[in-house]
């Protein structure tokens, strides 16, 4: 009998002990310790991020490194020993993991998270292609000396040195919801790094038309003003910590319009674009929006300017300088109605009211530039009842106050095709634009070309367009092209060169040329990009060059 009792206090101490030990390690591991227990332990880390490389059951300088970050994390005591706490915490099912560490030629979702926080704070310039590359290392690496900068130690357990590797920490960091990037308060007249971020994220948002600088200027600070009064802050004009944490929150008030700044001849920007916008609103202009302030910009402003004063309007004064245009003038623009009723166009009326319908309807794409002369003939007659049948009006092809009225609005219906093709002399690409179900053109596919040298390629606005040749000689330079689309007179879209009509006899150079100007005019693409405008683009579709 009291031996039975004996085993069974034995087994139920074992039990006890067995219990005891569930979940938790038989002793305490440190620097120096070995085995499968380690192994285990180190396997558990790797597996949350938390331990680079392999599990070996050797624990290391790095392994104790990896447990302090861990009980950095968890609120534990932050020894770099593993005791009963920390196996215990490691081992719950609600442990805390940290994000794969990334780096460059790493490819993916991941990194298109990673590139868009970083282009949101302001530390990379670039597209979030998911594609690690130098200018996502580059971004990486300023982050972490941002980190560094605000007193984030590199030699502390939660540190991080200036590598350009996104390391799980520098991604606890950069995707934390009470993370602040706030470094310094910027008064007006500051400069520096911080300076440029807070003006990119500005440019972004839509507050600032100009290329962020280093210069916290007078411009700047109106632009923080503004975002600081559609952020409900004190708006005067110096960044706290307040206006940094809302001008790099997800949610950031974004402007309806950038802040208005004088403008001069011989500028290219946001602002002269919207100027142009604008105008060709009014029908005192029919430009592309490119933002060159050159000679049309001028004689549009000119015309305004006239208009405005034979309506007797209290703005005339402010376009009375052809070559350049305050804020005062943009924002008058952008925000008052300046549309007067003068006279119905039809036959007989005024050659300066039929230019100014006609330019307005050229810019909705209802009529060539070759068509704008003022006289009210056939072609306007036309153009103006298929834009009073696309805007619901009745059709009478008299433009009366109505149809002028709806005419000179902001938004109404163009004559929109299924396909627009946007040529960028600059970009060397041509943009294709494709009708949506809400009557919206969505960019589609970019195409690489090469046009004119020089200004060989004429700009504008193109409605005369169709489909030309399969094959196309130019009897002028002797060669040949695949898939010719007319875009108007002798100017096309075609493919890259052959000597003879013989795809093997293929002018190489013609191809190495695309993405540069080498053409005498026309558009030349790759083949199948040209063949896909030839077999898709019908007669009339909308092309501008810019």
């Amino acid at each position: 009998m009291k031996l039975r009792k004996t085993v069974c206090m034995l087994i139920a101490a074992a039990l006890l002990f067995a219990l005891a030990g569930l979940g938790a390690s038989a002793e305490d591991l440190s620097e120096g310790s070995r085995g499968d227990e380690v192994e285990q332990v180190q396997a558990r880390l790797v597996e949350l991020g938390y331990l680079a490389g392999a599990a070996d059951g050797i624990f290391g300088a790095q392994t104790a490194a990896a447990v302090e970050l861990f009980q950095y994390f968890h609120d534990l005591g932050v020894t770099g020993v593993v005791n009963d706490a920390t196996y215990e915490r490691l081992f719950d099912a609600d442990v805390r993991a940290l994000r794969a560490q990334l780096s460059s030629g790493d490819r993916g979702d991941e990194v298109v998270a990673l590139q868009e926080k970083l282009i949101r704070y302001g530390f990379l310039r670039d597209n979030a292609d998911g594609i690690y590359g130098g200018n996502t290392a580059d971004a990486v690496q300023a982050f972490q000396e941002h980190l560094i900068a605000q007193g984030i130690d590199e030699n502390e357990v939660y540190g991080v040195s200036a590598t350009g590797v996104a390391t799980p920490l520098t991604q606890e960091y950069l995707f934390s919801e009470t993370y602040s990037t706030y470094l310094e308060t910027l008064a007006p007249g500051a400069s520096g790094g911080e300076v440029r971020r807070v003006e990119r994220r500005l440019y972004d948002l839509g507050y600032l038309d100009a290329d962020p600088d280093d210069e916290y200027d007078s411009y700047a600070v109106e632009c923080v003003t503004a975002f600081q009064q559609a952020s409900g802050l004190t708006a005067d004009g110096t960044v706290n910590r307040a206006t940094v944490d809302a001008l790099f929150a997800s949610d950031a008030a974004v402007a309806g319009r950038f802040v208005a700044h004088d403008i001069a001849l011989g500028d290219d920007n946001g602002a002269v674009r919207s100027v142009q916008r604008l105008l060709n609103q009014y029908g005192v202009l029919s430009d592309v929006e490119d933002g060159e302030f050159g000679s049309l910009v001028q004689a549009g402003i000119e015309r305004m300017y006239a208009y405005l004063s034979e309506q007797g309007s209290e703005y005339a004064a402010l376009f009375a300088d052809p070559t350049q245009l305050s804020a005062e003038a943009q924002d008058v623009l952008a925000e008052e109605d300046l549309f007067y009723y003068v006279e119905d166009v039809e036959s007989g009326a005024s050659e300066e009211v039929v230019e100014r319908v006609q330019r307005r309807l050229h810019t909705l794409y209802y009529l060539s530039r070759f068509e704008i002369d003022g006289i009210y003939g056939g072609d306007t007659r036309d153009a103006i009842e298929q834009f009073q049948q696309n805007n619901g009006l009745e059709v009478t092809g008299v433009a009366d106050e109505e149809t002028q009225r709806l005419l000179f609005s902001a938004d109404p219906v163009g004559d929109w095709t299924q396909y627009k093709l946007e040529i960028s002399l600059d970009d060397q690409y041509v943009y294709v634009y494709e009708l949506n179900a809400q009557g919206e053109y969505e960019q589609i596919d970019a195409f690489i070309c090469s046009t004119g040298l020089g200004d060989s390629t004429p700009r504008g606005i193109f409605t005369q367009t169709q489909p030309l040749d399969r094959w196309h000689y130019f009897t002028k330079f002797e060669c040949w092209a695949q898939y010719a689309y007319q875009i108007e007179g002798d100017i096309l879209f075609h493919s890259v060169l052959y000597s003879q009509r013989d795809t093997s006899t293929l002018r190489v150079n013609s191809v190495y040329a695309l993405g540069s100007k080498a053409s005498h005019g026309c558009v030349r693409l790759q083949v199948e990009d040209a063949q896909w405008i030839y077999e898709n683009c019908e007669s009339g579709t909308v092309v501008v060059v810019y």
